[in-house]
């Protein structure tokens, strides 16, 4: 699969001097190819959207789980991370059922959340964060809040990347109000993989099983689409019937009958191939938790 798209590029380059917290992260979207905010703001997130620029638009929801859940389908559509901007605490509470929804779908998904300024912390402020980072878990995969502010832009490289690397998903940065006007370094993008490969021997194994099934079948997940990878879940059923033709079974492709872009026939394909030939002796399930071949 390629992610050409999601990937930065390397050949940018940075002033010398220093910039604002917000301008190294808007830089930093730039490169990772985010031009797109999802956000229900409050006080605390302002800061972020002064002199807004052009080149980015700003999606509005009236609730944060509906804002997490426009995140979740834009992020699928595109194959590249979301960036969701939450308010503090309360913000991220109402998220919590989406947020939740975006790990179970592997959704790649940079979340920042608000928090009071620094300087009042101390004092038990109204709306803040009292444990910011452990408040979306265990349905992120990694939640920071920065020591200092010249390290939120490297916090939300290492959250893009994280997000982006398999297995997907949410992630959250907690950034307090007056961080975003505090000098900094500027942050370059790096080139971080994104895919995962599976062993040979585990790829021989499941070939091997496949060649011996009497009557193999195919359950196919999410995941599946999320890789890119229909032509070959295809070529491979098809090469299992084309094997069986001469015989009383054929292989079979099962996927969901749900009307869902992720799970859907692919143009063209003929459905006889999807109806099943007696009890299959082989299940092929791929897509969701990696391969099983269940005996």
């Amino acid at each position: 699969m390629s992610q050409a798209n999601a990937l930065p590029q390397t050949t940018t380059s940075h002033p010398t001097s220093s910039t604002s917290v917000r301008e190294a992260v808007l830089d930093l979207l730039r490169e990772f190819k985010i031009d797109t905010i999802f956000g229900n703001p409050g006080s605390t997130e302002l800061p972020l959207f002064l002199d807004f620029p052009q080149d980015f638009r700003y999606i509005l929801g009236l609730q944060e789980s509906v804002v997490v859940g426009m995140a979740d389908g834009y992020a699928q559509a595109t194959r590249n991370a979301a960036f969701v901007n939450l308010h503090s605490a309360a913000g991220v509470g109402h998220a919590m059922g989406n947020i939740f929804t975006a790990h179970k779908n592997r959704t790649p998904m940079v979340i920042t959340a608000g928090q009071q300024a620094r300087s009042i912390l101390p004092f038990d402020p109204f709306l803040f964060s009292g444990q910011a980072t452990e408040l979306p878990k265990p349905y992120v995969k990694w939640s920071i809040e920065p020591a200092r502010a010249e390290d939120v832009p490297l916090a939300i490289a290492r959250a893009y990347y994280i997000a982006m690397q398999q297995p997907r998903g949410p992630v959250l940065v907690s950034i307090p109000a007056d961080d975003w006007e505090k000098p900094c370094e500027p942050v370059q993008a790096r080139v971080v993989s994104t895919e995962t490969r599976p062993e040979p021997r585990v790829l021989d194994a499941i070939g091997n099983t496949l060649d011996a099934a009497e009557r193999p079948a195919f359950v196919v997940g999410a995941a599946v689409d999320r890789d890119e990878a229909w032509d070959e879940v295809v070529a491979l059923a098809e090469r299992a019937q084309r094997r069986r033709l001469g015989g009383a079974h054929v292989g079979a492709l099962w996927l969901s009958r749900r009307p869902s872009p992720v799970c859907r026939l692919p143009a063209g394909h003929a459905r006889k191939n999807c109806e099943p030939a007696g009890r299959p002796r082989c299940h092929l399930c791929a897509g969701r938790r990696g391969v099983h071949l269940p005996r």
